[in-house]
This record gives structure tokens, C-alpha cells and sequence, in this order.
């Protein structure tokens, strides 16, 4: 049996302007999300992330690869199939154009921290986490990202799983879309947590016996690597530790 395989995926680090949180989620959740990525040929699987006041406190203070820590409220996620990621881009052009065209189908409010196109290289999983394919469409309490290095995402994906950590899957980046932040060339490890994201990547920091802590810890200070800890939204999405900043 052969199972779908994500090829690339659209990974979009979004802040919106201050006061327009709520319309901006609105907006991207209600419209964008689906007329500008995931109707897309080649797109199986999407789904959106925000960041709390008290996930982005756990966010290293040197992490400046992405920007100012404080920012970068909003994550989305959308899995493409192999070989689809020209057909896909040439559709968002086209669908862009048409979007542009009308106001109300943009929202100027918002800043695109980092959007980009990543390949997918590898994944890790203990034994009963789904696969990366499939862990857009599995409920799940949240996401993890980090940043590190081009070459270590391997190797920190198999230290972060285990039983707050089912699924972990490692990109490189292809391409930049939109950015304000100019991060240099890196592998993204997005590490899908069964149970709150911030309790389960506290715990696993405290682990005495988990020597990779450590140094994920150490190399966070060092190469200014990103840590970044979401949660999947609930209805109504937007709420009062939402809010940027």
C-alpha cells in the first residue's frame, strides 16, 4: 500500500497591524485561506495556528531570525502533493490577480513576517503518531516549530518525539514568497503535539534526562535559532491572549 506523501508545503508566518487581529483572522480564516491556498492544485491538507501571549513567552529572546519575537501571531500550513508545486504556483497567480482586483477580497492589514515554500525532507513519529501527510487533517493540541540550521533537522525531530510529541516532520526552505524577515538558509522541524503545546514543550525542556534539551537550549542561544509554540484555534479564534504582542 502506498500512502500520499507531502511534496512541498506554503508555510505563511503573518502578523496582522495592531487592532485588526480580529478581522484579519476573520478574513484569512472565512476567505483566504481557501481562495488563495488550498484550492489550489496539488493542495491536500491545510490548516492555521496562533500564537497566545504565553506561547510567544516561551519563544527565545535571541530568536531574531524570523523578527521580533513578540511578533508572528499566525501560522498557516498547507501540504502539497509531489510535483505539483509549479501547477500551484501558476494557479496562485492567476487566482492573486483576480483577488487584487477587488477590494474586498484583501486585507491590507497584515504583515507576511516570513511566506515561503518549503520541501519536505523527512519525518520522525513514535509508534502510534500519524503520519506527516495526515496530521493537518488529525485533532491535535497544538504545534511547535524550530528553526535550526540547515542539516541538524533530522536529528532534532528524533529527539522531540515521544509521548507529548507523536509526529514531527523536517522542511528546507525552497523559496521566499513574502517576507519582512530575511532568516538565513535553515531547516524547519514542526512537531505536532497530542496535548497543549506549551505544557508538552515545557515539560520536555525540563527533562533532566533528555541531554538534547540541553542543547537545543544551547543552540538556541548561539545560532539564534526559533522556537515557536501554537495552538490550534478554537471558535471564536480570536480571544483576549491572542492579540499580537
Amino acid at each position: 500500500m502506498t500512502d500520499v506523501g507531502i511534496g512541498t508545503a506554503i508555510i505563511a508566518y503573518i502578523e496582522p497591524h495592531e487592532g485588526q487581529a480580529q478581522a484579519f483572522n476573520r478574513w484569512y480564516e472565512r476567505d483566504h485561506m481557501y481562495a488563495a491556498t488550498t484550492a489550489g492544485p496539488g493542495a491536500f491538507s491545510g490548516a492555521r495556528w496562533v500564537a497566545t501571549r504565553p506561547c510567544k513567552a516561551v519563544r527565545p529572546a535571541g530568536a531574531t531570525w524570523f523578527g521580533d519575537p513578540a511578533r508572528g501571531s499566525y501560522l498557516t500550513t498547507v501540504w502539497l502533493l509531489e510535483d505539483s508545486q509549479d501547477e500551484w504556483d501558476a494557479w496562485v497567480a492567476r487566482q492573486m490577480a483576480k483577488l487584487q482586483a477587488d477590494a474586498d477580497r484583501m486585507f491590507a492589514g497584515r504583515d507576511h513576517l516570513h511566506t515561503a515554500v518549503y520541501r519536505f525532507t523527512v519525518e520522525a513519529r513514535s509508534g502510534d503518531g500519524v503520519s506527516a501527510a495526515t496530521a493537518l487533517d488529525h485533532p491535535c493540541g497544538g504545534l511547535i516549530a524550530i528553526a535550526v540550521p540547515p542539516g541538524d533537522g533530522a536529528g532534532i525531530a528524533e529527539q522531540f518525539v515521544g509521548p507529548r510529541h507523536a509526529t514531527a516532520a523536517v522542511f528546507r526552505r525552497e523559496r521566499v514568497i513574502l517576507a519582512t524577515a530575511d532568516p538565513p538558509e535553515h531547516d524547519l522541524v514542526l512537531g505536532f503535539t497530542p496535548t497543549d503545546p506549551l505544557a508538552a514543550w515545557l515539560t520536555w525542556m525540563r527533562l533532566p534526562q533528555m541531554p538534547s534539551a540541553r542543547a537545543l537550549s544551547r543552540s538556541a542561544r548561539r545560532l539564534s535559532e526559533t522556537t515557536s509554540v501554537a495552538r490550534r484555534p478554537s471558535l471564536p479564534p480570536v480571544s483576549s491572549d491572542v492579540a499580537p504582542g
